[in-house]
């Protein structure tokens, strides 16, 4: 295990050592382990990582926490967020609690007194007193206490105080308050997926 003093070029990934920084500010890290507290880190490629009260340019990781901290961009396989803030995720699944994101692709993301850009999602997504601009997911989406601009899923759950401007959804449970209903959703459906289309299009283009 290392502690204290870091060098841009560490161990490979493959070895099986733990790196700990604190309170520096460092470029690239990649080991088995690695946790980052009161420092800054560029890149940042591992197992586990561990962002506490502190930030980094992109974390590549199978289990990537951000604990009062912040990342342009994070990819993983399971992603944990509390009071902290990314740019980009891209996960399996993506659980954030009083944090924020801009865009997420995930298969499954929980939200808890959070708020997010996008969500662009594969199976379920759980919105509990958050606030999303626009979600999209082909499985099924629960709200309680939560507002989406825009919102399609095959199936939308709601608990009380919920809303959206645009819904478009297989079925719906509970109430919801949608400026738009179904009716004129489907007349917004097919522009608003060319929209998508060429967002996704443009930043693949960019990437």
């Amino acid at each position: 295990m290392t502690d204290a003093q870091v060098t841009p070029n560490l161990a490979s990934p493959d070895d099986d050592g733990e790196i700990r920084v604190k309170g520096q500010d460092i470029n690239n890290i990649r080991a088995n382990s690695v946790t980052v507290k009161y420092g800054s880190a560029g890149d940042v490629q591992a197992k586990n990582v561990v962002i506490s009260q502190a930030g980094a340019n992109s974390v590549e990781a199978e289990t990537a926490e951000l604990r009062q901290a912040c990342a342009q961009s994070v990819r993983a396989n399971n992603i944990n967020i509390r009071q902290g803030g990314v740019v980009q995720a891209k996960a399996n699944n993506v659980s954030i609690m009083q944090g924020g994101l801009v865009l997420a692709e995930t298969n499954e993301a929980n939200l808890t007194a959070s708020t997010a850009g996008a969500i662009l999602a594969n199976g379920n997504v759980t919105l509990d007193q958050s606030n999303v601009r626009a979600v999209v997911t082909r499985g099924d989406v629960v709200m309680d206490q939560s507002g989406s601009g825009i919102l399609l899923a095959r199936n939308v759950h709601t608990g009380s105080n919920s809303g959206t401007i645009l819904m478009i959804a297989g079925r719906v449970d509970g109430e919801v308050h949608s400026v738009f209903g179904p009716a004129a959703g489907a007349a917004f459906g097919a522009a608003f997926a060319l929209v998508i289309t060429v967002i996704l299009w443009a930043r693949r283009r960019l990437l």
